[in-house]
């Protein structure tokens, strides 16, 4: 019976493969060698538009991970009474800084803000299990600074999470502080009623809290 040679196109379809798999660096300047001589038979266009996809994914997974934490410092803001001044000052400066880094990523990405919706109901999801994790965690170092037994950690987390809002309480607006088709800056003033309040009570911050928006904001609404 004859042996099945395969042929030099398959030989070179399934060394590239098994470098992309045991030596990803060598592969991507392989391709990119490639490329740039425009040898598009060596190119290994599957994995090559898997990479690029990933590219732009990756931008988007930035994006609401910096959400995340601004969502998970807004609650520990709104949900923790104990937390000291020289805390909430931290966590303000964070969510500032946080706000930088999406209100960028949009500016570089425009195409991103097609994906709003899609992109904070994400940052919800992880924000507020952050937040829930954080906020039982504190409770349980205070109450061992008490003197008493902290108890399980999970029965910790269920009462965290049973306190918690179940749907985002905030507007994507205030979390973001920044309109694309507005703002250059996202906007020091622009934050989510409650968090205002709990700011301005306990630093004196003069937070504004939420502005009048227009009926089109232009959150959202950029394809």
């Amino acid at each position: 019976m004859a042996t099945l040679v395969p042929s030099p196109a398959v030989q070179q379809d399934r060394q590239t493969n098994g470098l992309y798999e045991r030596d990803f660096y060598s592969w991507s300047m392989q391709q990119a060698d490639a490329l740039k001589r425009r040898d598009f038979n060596a190119v290994d266009w599957d994995n090559v538009i898997e990479e690029i996809a990933d590219l732009g994914k990756t931008q988007q997974h930035n994006w609401e991970a910096f959400c995340a934490r601004v969502i998970e410092h807004m609650l520990k803001i709104d949900y923790y009474r104990e937390a000291t001044e020289k805390v909430l000052e931290h966590w303000l400066q964070e969510i500032l800084d946080f706000r930088q880094e999406m209100a960028e990523l949009i500016d570089k990405n425009p195409g991103l803000k097609g994906q709003y919706a899609k992109m904070f109901a994400a940052a919800w999801k992880r924000g507020s299990g952050y937040a829930c994790r954080r906020l039982a965690e504190y409770d349980r170092s205070n109450i061992a600074k008490e003197g008493k037994a902290p108890g399980k950690l999970s029965k910790a987390l269920l009462e965290r999470d049973r306190m918690l809002p179940a749907e985002c309480p905030y507007r994507l607006e205030d979390v973001t502080a920044y309109n694309p088709r507005r703002d250059r800056e996202p906007d020091y003033d622009v934050w989510p009623p409650s968090v205002a309040r709990v700011l301005n009570t306990r630093l004196d911050a003069d937070l504004a809290g939420r502005r009048a928006r227009t009926a089109d904001s232009g959150i959202g609404r950029d394809r």
